[in-house]
């Protein structure tokens, strides 16, 4: 990979970063988090918006880097403190990293089941993932849900020297891993959650559920069309819409009960401004699948294959000028021999 490509490799990975953040900030705002709780975990689903956001979600969270790896993921325990705020603080707990194909946002914090009003916790994971099947630096795919799976694991492990000592098992918490997945199957918005249930293959002894429903996964994927579900079209209103961000505060104000703080309303307007070239626009996937096939057949034609990907999103003519290194001219002409204009 050359000098010039290293530098296109810096300024993508930048602007993920600054997407991430912005992204994070709104999305931890406790009314966004309450509709996701109602919507997708079991123990919220009769509370409502206001109580779920102002009792049930515990404080702020000062959560540090949150490593996925053995032996590092307790040490986010020890930072978490109650704090009154409408916003929970999170961390990533994967590397932006290119050749993933991926941005990840991670946002860990702890809420009260409702029905005990107890301090019985529930750990939940909240992220995001463009790719269903994201690239090992391999080249290989590898299925998100068992990606979930692992990551739920890791929550429930961790525990150990936090939540329990020794064989203490019975304080161990429930975990929730909740991820959102900005590609759907067949283009169609769903809902799917996984968890631990009892099956009787003799006689009917019932064992408690909360000796053994201590994991949930739920994967949230938002579609190309609009759906009657009013967590999908608030998900699709923050990362999908074209709508700039003045008209995006005015509907979550008016659609949703959601009032942003200035610096949330900043967070908004930095995910309007890089979401074109990160999500919407297919900036990351143009880009890789450019470099893969700049570096196997010759960096001019990876530069066309990449300014054609681009071009397919959507992404205006300059800027794929720009982001390819080509020609204004030459963008036009590959745009017209491929009818895109």
């Amino acid at each position: 990979m050359d000098e010039e490509i290293m530098q296109d490799v810096k300024e993508q990975l930048a602007g993920a970063l600054d997407y991430d953040q912005a992204a994070k900030g709104v999305l931890s705002q406790k009314m966004v988090l309450a509709y996701i709780l109602k919507r997708t975990v079991p123990e919220f689903e009769s509370a409502s918006l206001d109580d779920i956001a102002n009792i049930y979600i515990e404080g702020t969270p000062e959560v540090s880097t949150v490593p996925v790896s053995k032996d590092k993921t307790n040490a986010v325990r020890h930072a978490l403190e109650r704090q009154d705020t409408p916003k929970i603080k999170g961390a990533q707990n994967e590397d932006n990293s290119i050749t993933e194909g991926s941005i990840v946002f991670d946002i860990l914090f702890r809420a009260k089941a409702p029905e005990t009003n107890e301090l019985i916790t529930l750990i939940i994971n909240v992220e995001a993932q463009k790719r269903l099947n994201p690239k090992k630096k391999t080249g290989d795919t590898y299925p998100l849900l068992k990606s979930s799976v692992y990551y739920a694991s890791r929550l429930i492990s961790s525990q150990k020297g936090t939540e329990f000592t020794n064989s203490d098992y019975d304080k161990i918490k429930k975990v929730y891993t909740i991820w959102i997945c900005m590609e759907a199957p067949q283009g169609k918005s769903a809902i799917n959650r996984y968890q631990l249930k009892e099956q009787h293959l003799l006689h009917r002894y019932k064992e408690p559920c909360q000796n053994y429903d201590l994991m949930g996964i739920i994967f949230v994927y938002l579609g190309n069309s609009k759906v009657k579900d009013q967590l999908i079209n608030l998900l699709d209103l923050m990362f999908k819409s074209s709508k700039n961000a003045s008209e995006k505060i005015t509907t979550l104000h008016n659609d949703f009960g959601i009032d942003l703080t200035q610096e949330e309303e900043g967070d908004l307007e930095v995910m309007c401004n890089l979401g074109e070239g990160i999500y919407e626009d297919g900036l990351m996937k143009g880009k890789q699948e450019g470099w893969e096939k700049g570096r196997k057949e010759g960096r001019r034609e990876g530069k066309l294959e990449l300014a054609l990907e681009m071009l397919k999103d959507g992404m205006a003519l300059e800027k794929v000028a720009k982001y390819s290194k080509l020609s204004l001219s030459i963008i036009k002409e590959l745009a017209k021999q491929n009818k895109l204009i």
